[in-house]
């Protein structure tokens, strides 16, 4: 790769570009895998006055159309949106905030009159909501490791495991093999045809 700072060379490339993978992956000449960002909006709220929220359960709408739970002493809203977006800094916008907001409002008796802070981040999905783990077949050198969703942090430690061993060429570490956990399951060969 060339690049301002001079030239890089290497002879892997894990592929861990989160929303831009699938454009990482074009130009170390990989054909994409078909990733597609997801926008989701979050907030955080004062719970009522004189209320401890602090051991309050998550809740989770039966469909899925919006969340709270506390957070750090406030309470976290989201209106649990998958809005497809291409690869950004993704920005909450006002009327996901105010979709959140209503649809909790609606559900439960939770006054909100104030929005101490919102953000947006973006949630990567494959096709099938599997993340792809494992080398290219076509490129040589070129790892992926992609499309976590909304799973990356608790995922992490796992899939970075995973990814060491099978970059490495080591024996997979417990527990995989105790619980027969199978990497060609994740493998992006998944996507391509015979």
């Amino acid at each position: 790769m060339t690049t301002t700072a001079g030239v890089f060379e290497a002879p892997i490339l894990v592929d861990a570009a989160g929303a831009w993978a699938d454009q990482v992956a074009a130009m170390a000449g990989a054909t994409p895998l078909g990733l597609v960002p997801k926008r989701r909006t979050a907030m955080l709220v004062e719970p009522p006055p004189d209320i401890n929220a602090g051991d309050w359960p998550g809740v989770i709408d039966v469909d899925e159309m919006f969340y709270f739970k506390p957070s750090s002493g406030m309470l976290l809203l989201s209106p649990a949106d998958e809005t497809p977006s291409e690869p950004c800094d993704a920005q909450a916008e006002e009327i996901d905030i105010a979709i959140a907001v209503d649809r909790v409002q609606q559900a439960a008796a939770l006054p909100v009159t104030h929005v101490s802070r919102s953000w947006a981040g973006l949630r990567s999905f494959f096709a099938d909501k599997t993340p792809a783990v494992g080398w290219d077949t076509r490129v040589e050198g070129f790892f992926w490791l992609a499309g976590q969703g909304g799973y990356g942090i608790q995922t992490g430690p796992a899939l970075g495991q995973l990814t060491a061993a099978l970059v490495t060429g080591s024996d997979l570490p417990m527990p995989f093999p105790g619980e027969g956990a199978d990497p060609s399951l994740l493998s992006p060969a998944r996507f391509h045809a015979p």
